[in-house]
């Protein structure tokens, strides 16, 4: 499965869109762990960032895939959401049959993800900031711990928030509980 497949199927999940860039990357991130997929994923301010992800998802959108909406935040911020065009549509009916373990477990992310954090974009940040922590340092951390490694990376994040990463990483089955 190849990463504008992966960015489909996440959309096809979301049965109102994705809100936000970062959300994207976030769910892309979970996803190519899951499938051991190397989307390219590096450390950056909001968590792991994939240039890849970023520039397959602007080739959906050109390609009239995926459409992107942009709106105003209250910090005056611009937000993109994104969502599948017909065409997109079409195509993930057939990444479902061509993938469907791999459109199945992309599907289970997604509604894990939805279903814990309630559109709460940091605890997906949180926890994919985590999971880069575990990976990078190849051993179990405690909050503390992660909290210190984090800030080598930039990454500003408290016990508490850390335990909510931890929360959502133990729902999606990607650490265990002595991790």
């Amino acid at each position: 499965m190849e990463i504008d497949e992966i960015i489909m199927t996440l959309l096809s999940a979301a049965p109102d869109g994705i809100d936000g860039r970062t959300a994207i990357q976030k769910l892309g991130y979970f996803v190519s762990v899951k499938l051991n997929k190397d989307a390219g994923y590096g450390p950056d301010f909001y968590g792991p960032f994939s240039p890849r992800v970023a520039s397959h998802l602007t080739n959906l959108v050109g390609l009239d895939f995926a459409v992107e909406k942009g709106r105003r935040t209250v910090r005056d911020r611009m937000m993109y959401s994104y969502d599948l065009t017909d065409d997109g549509e079409e195509l993930v009916k057939k990444i479902r049959e061509e993938y469907p373990e791999e459109y199945s477990t992309i599907r289970k992310v997604v509604k894990k993800c939805s279903r814990m954090v309630h559109n709460n974009i940091y605890v997906l940040s949180w926890a994919a900031k985590v999971h880069f922590i575990l990976t990078q340092t190849g051993k179990a951390t405690t909050y503390e711990e992660a909290t210190e490694v984090g800030r080598l990376f930039g990454w500003a994040m408290d016990e508490r928030q850390v335990e909510s990463a931890v929360k959502l990483l133990l729902a999606l089955g990607l650490v265990k509980e002595n991790q």
